[in-house]
């Protein structure tokens, strides 16, 4: 895929860098750090350069080139694709969406600027946010609390289900256990009842 020519371009322009230069239309290559340890190099892309001071702008189309070249390569989300999921799971802001996501609250602002890239598995997991709203809302919700072990009422156990072997092999044949309607007793009984006892003599 080789990087399209702008249609708009600020060639011919004055630097308002420097002052005493003005914008040409180039091409070089450019180097994207998705992350620390893994840079992508896009060839040959355009570019508005001042030809004293060397100022680079990048022209719109040609950003749009690099998230593409950048979002095939990593399989991540161009910051397009994140603004688009963003708004149809409920026009959310970028805040309120870091918030519900569990993320730094400027996280996803990072994202949608091109500041800063989602992971390969954040990736993962905001498509399946989109593919699935159903999740989203379970997400949002916090929806897991409802159904936590810990914070429900208490009632009261069925041990004859939960220890249907204990019950039927030890309680009721020994009768040392008793449970019924969710409580339980102890009944004391002789350890030594139904052993044969075993004498050793000394000659």
């Amino acid at each position: 895929m080789n990087a399209p020519k702008p249609s708009k371009s600020l060639a011919g322009q004055k630097c308002p860098i420097c002052n005493k230069g003005t914008f040409g239309l180039v091409q070089a290559d450019h180097s994207e750090n998705v992350s620390e340890d893994n840079p992508i190099l896009v060839k040959n892309i355009w570019l508005d350069q001042c030809d004293h001071c060397g100022e680079i702008i990048f022209p719109g189309e040609t950003t749009h080139y690099i998230e593409s070249v950048i979002a095939e390569q990593t399989e991540q989300l161009t910051p397009g694709e994140l603004e688009r999921i963003r708004e149809d799971l409920g026009d959310l802001t970028q805040d309120e969406i870091s918030e519900i996501m569990g993320l730094g609250i400027k996280t996803y602002h990072k994202w949608e600027s091109g500041s800063q890239y989602p992971t390969r598995s954040m990736c993962y997991y905001i498509r399946i946010l989109a593919e699935f709203p159903q999740i989203f809302d379970w997400l949002r919700q916090r929806s897991w609390r409802k159904s936590n072990r810990i914070i429900e009422p208490q009632t009261d156990t069925d041990w004859n289900s939960m220890f249907p072997d204990l019950l039927s092999s030890y309680a009721v044949k020994s009768g040392y256990l008793h449970f019924a309607q969710g409580q339980s007793s102890q009944k004391r009984v002789n350890p030594a009842l139904g052993l044969n006892r075993v004498v050793l003599m000394q000659e």
